[in-house]
């Protein structure tokens, strides 16, 4: 794999995405997304030179009590229910790309996050969870002692 394509692989991700719908067609990603299983809200981490951002769409919340935020070591864990707002059964339901249900998802941080000075907010179906970068929790050389 090349370095660039390394450095970006959401990029890589959608010029590949963007080939395939060219030989195989638009309908192909459809198909293929009614394979795989949706297992909860979804979400976007990015990073700055300050923090690690967490985006996740989680519609219709309106207390705190209705979703759980933990920073186990260095994975963010977001547990909670997303309810389904109308009032139809699985059996009539032709088309299902949104999640409803309980869920559980754990990211691992693309940076090392402090644990004080985390921000959670929601506002119209977004939670977004900034979380510093600490600095001091950067990679450290180990040494090795090699024995005769």
């Amino acid at each position: 794999m090349d370095e660039q394509a390394r450095q970006n692989p959401v990029k890589d991700l959608s010029a590949f995405h963007n080939q395939a719908s060219e030989v195989l067609g638009e309908e192909f990603w459809q198909d293929m997304a009614g394979l795989i299983p949706n297992t909860g809200p979804r979400i976007d981490i990015y990073y700055t030179s300050t923090e690690v951002v967490v985006l996740a769409e989680i519609p219709d919340l309106h207390s705190q009590d209705q979703i759980g935020i933990l920073l186990e070591g260095q994975t963010l864990v977001l547990e909670g229910e997303i309810p389904r707002l109308y009032p139809v059964t699985d059996n009539r339901i032709t088309q299902e790309e949104r999640f409803f249900g309980r869920f559980r998802r754990s990211l691992t941080m693309p940076k090392p996050v402090s644990t004080k000075g985390i921000q959670a907010k929601y506002h119209r179906g977004l939670l977004t969870v900034e979380l510093p970068i600490d600095l001091s929790l950067q990679q450290a050389s180990i040494p090795i002692d090699f024995e005769s």
